[in-house]
């Protein structure tokens, strides 16, 4: 069994090939947090947060994406975000003519000579140097990530805003590959590379060198150059929403000019919301609660407020081992009901990496000290109210199975890359995006893309 499973999982990295038929989506239930009930959880979706803001006439949502771990940015593999904005295409019928560009960040489309979509980078106010293993010497840091920007016309009262956000090739360029590069399949690596079995190889590469690499440089004190460029991004993105652009911006700005920027200019802009995949999910959280707790007034702050974050493959619960401290941290910000941001976790039955956000919490309130209260009372929605308030977010878990059998030999084994990652190519997957849920049902009332499949 252990090596039929090697061969399974070696067969997910590898080609990610599925032999049998194609599963259709289940989902299990749709709960939350605050709710002492099951599957009647509710969200919004994405056409329902889009809003109109003055002297504009369209509703429009602005959507940062935030990848996971992985080499995001292979150009021999389909791009970031290229079945989300595929998905959203083909739920209202549009094609690639309407204006859907899957490229690498701030690179003109492959198929013609047009100029590449609108982007920025962001860096540090001056380079950050990491000791290393080896006495004496030193990694620099300058540039953190690259963001663009793609607009999704729906019809003439609606348009997604979509922000890319890419920080793998600056980091694997400048930290990963002095320490791992050596022994990928890769340049001056793949004489030795060469040697190993094809799938080992290929395992080495694709889960280890680009992957589980990307988890623990985050979880060290690069994490908090990465928080600083997503933080700095978004400054960026709440500037271009409010009508300055990128190009007005600058090319190349620092996290923190950026930042003040946007936090001294009076900037109307439309609702946000975020998607993030994997590794994402766990940087897109630790820079929202920071900016609830840090008390201070930002950019961040409106962004965070009544936005949706939508987390394919969460990370949250296995990642948080890592944030265990010995110091009590700053009390999260309290938001009002109406405005208090939802965090929706799509997470697939089989996916080794990921864990339903709602019993994560209720475990840790049941496995945990706290003065002065019994850990083991039943959780009403007296002490659900308080764990919500206390994390700063209503919490939404969608439990799903959609990966496919990689043989039909293995019916009790599934495609292990497939239920990490394959949420976005899930069609009935991606209404509930764009539409919600309304006590653990999907909203096909009202919705423009529900009406659309009809």
């Amino acid at each position: 069994m252990w090596r039929l499973f090697i061969l399974g999982w070696a067969a997910m990295w590898l080609t990610g090939c599925v032999t049998s038929g194609k599963v259709p989506l289940k989902v299990h239930h749709i709960n939350s947090l605050a709710s002492e009930d099951g599957n009647d959880g509710s969200f919004k979706g994405l056409e329902y947060l889009a809003d109109p803001i003055p002297g504009k006439l369209k509703n429009r949502v602005n959507i940062i994406y935030l990848h996971g771990i992985g080499w995001t940015e292979d150009r021999t593999k389909g791009q970031l975000a290229e079945d989300f904005l595929g998905g959203i295409a083909a739920a209202y019928n549009l094609d690639e003519s309407d204006g859907l560009i899957t490229t690498l960040c701030g690179e003109a489309p492959y198929y013609d000579t047009g100029t590449p979509t609108p982007h920025i980078y962001v860096k540090g106010d001056q380079p950050t140097f990491f000791e290393t293993s080896l006495p004496g010497s030193k990694l620099r840091l300058d540039e953190l990530v690259c963001m663009d920007k793609q607009t999704l016309d729906i019809d003439d009262n609606l348009e997604f805003v979509l922000y890319r956000v890419f920080w793998d090739n600056i980091f694997w360029d400048n930290i990963q590959f002095a320490h791992v590069g050596q022994d990928d399949n890769r340049g001056a690596s793949q004489d030795i590379a060469g040697l190993r079995r094809k799938y080992n190889g290929i395992l080495k590469d694709d889960l280890v060198n680009y992957g589980f690499s990307d988890a623990v440089m985050y979880l060290g004190p690069a994490g908090e150059e990465i928080r600083k460029a997503i933080r700095g991004a978004m400054c960026s993105a709440a500037l271009d929403a409010a009508g300055k652009s990128f190009e007005s911006q600058g090319k190349n700005v620092s996290y923190n000019s950026i930042c003040s920027r946007a936090n001294f200019a009076n900037l109307d802009t439309n609702q946000f919301a975020f998607v993030t995949e994997s590794l994402g999910s766990k940087i897109t959280f630790d820079v929202m609660q920071d900016a609830l707790s840090d008390g201070i007034e930002t950019v961040h702050d409106d962004m965070i407020r009544g936005s949706e974050t939508y987390m394919l493959a969460n990370q949250i619960a296995l990642l948080s081992l890592s944030t265990l401290s010995s110091e009590a941290g700053e009390p999260i910000a309290r938001i009002k009901p109406a405005n208090r941001p939802k965090i929706v976790a799509m997470s697939e039955l089989n996916d080794f990496l990921s864990y339903e956000l709602v019993p994560f919490y209720e475990q840790l309130w049941k496995r945990t000290i706290r003065p002065q209260q019994n850990n083991m009372d039943y959780l009403d929605a007296n002490i659900r109210q308080k764990i919500t308030e206390d994390i700063g977010f209503e919490m939404i878990d969608m439990r799903l199975e959609f990966a496919d059998k990689i043989v039909p030999m293995l019916g009790g084994f599934v495609d292990p890359k497939d239920a990490h990652s394959g949420h976005a190519g899930e069609k009935e997957l991606m209404l509930y995006l764009l539409c919600g849920a309304v006590d653990g049902q999907l909203n096909d009332k009202e919705c423009l893309a529900t009406e659309m499949q009809d």
